[in-house]
């Protein structure tokens, strides 16, 4: 028992560290790269593709015990999109962001006061959404979505408006349905699984040693004729539930290709 919580702890010590130094290689690179091209990109594009190059890419290349997968990229055109996905962990956030194509995320703004992690998200733009989602705050935050999908650039919603605790998608919000049907910009789901198995919600502290996390993009939704949110929500919602089903499978049963020095998985609660 004092063996496997001392590898735990070691090991969750190199994951944050690791973490919180690509967050800050992220912040001072960016932050150099916008200053120099402000210039030219007023849209804040380069911070963008700082922030998918290190911490959707490098974060997962260099942690040891989380890689990430992505598959479905052919259904990537040139956007702007409506993302969705279903969320289990913080993870989910970098997991997604490491997708070839410019995006902003929506997050609780309570993210945007974390020290290092705040400030990046506040330099590319991040969208900040209140934790009531309710008057003037919810205002604001579907007015900066429209300018940002005005302005070529996709969106990525977790419309669960929590974590899964299980990686399965709960119910969903339409906020980001009524913005794909008023402004005909298509829906595109992305199933994540595997996030919860190392940082799952209510834990701040990795418990598995080895938790691949797969990422797949799913044939995007044209709100053409569809006619509500809700309508909308229900097509979306039951294509990820299927695409989680399929990860859960390929990921738990077989490692869905990832080299694990173990020989495959490890099973709950493994040290």
């Amino acid at each position: 028992m004092l063996r496997r919580f001392l590898v735990r702890y070691v090991y969750g010590l190199v994951a944050w560290t690791i973490f919180l130094a690509v967050s800050a290689l992220t912040l001072v690179v960016g932050t150099a790269a916008q200053l120099l091209a402000r210039p030219f990109d007023p849209r804040r594009r380069v911070s963008l593709w700082v922030l998918r190059q290190l911490w959707g890419r490098l974060l997962f290349a260099l942690e040891p015990g989380f890689p990430v997968r992505r598959d479905g990229l052919e259904h990537l055109g040139e956007g702007p999109y409506v993302l969705v996905a279903n969320h289990s962990s913080v993870l989910d956030i970098p997991a997604c962001m490491g997708l070839p194509l410019p995006l902003r995320i929506v997050a609780k703004a309570t993210l945007f006061r974390v020290p290092v992690l705040g400030w990046m998200m506040r330099l590319s733009g991040q969208i900040p959404l209140a934790r009531a989602g309710l008057g003037p705050d919810l205002d604001e935050t579907l007015a900066a979505c429209r300018r940002t999908l005005a302005e070529g650039t996709s969106v990525l919603f977790f419309p669960e408006g929590t974590r899964s605790p299980d990686g399965r998608p709960r119910r969903f919000r339409r906020g980001a349905f009524r913005i794909a049907l008023d402004l005909g910009v298509p829906v595109l789901p992305v199933a994540v699984y595997g996030a919860h198995h190392t940082l799952s919600k209510g834990s701040a502290w990795p418990w598995r040693l080895y938790a691949p996390i797969a990422v797949r993009v799913l044939p995007p939704i044209d709100p053409a004729g569809v006619p509500t949110a809700r309508a909308l929500s229900n097509r979306a919602h039951a294509a990820l539930v299927r695409a989680v089903d399929e990860l859960a499978a390929e990921v738990d049963a077989r490692g869905w290709g990832f080299a694990n020095p173990r020989g495959g998985p490890e099973p709950e609660g493994a040290a």
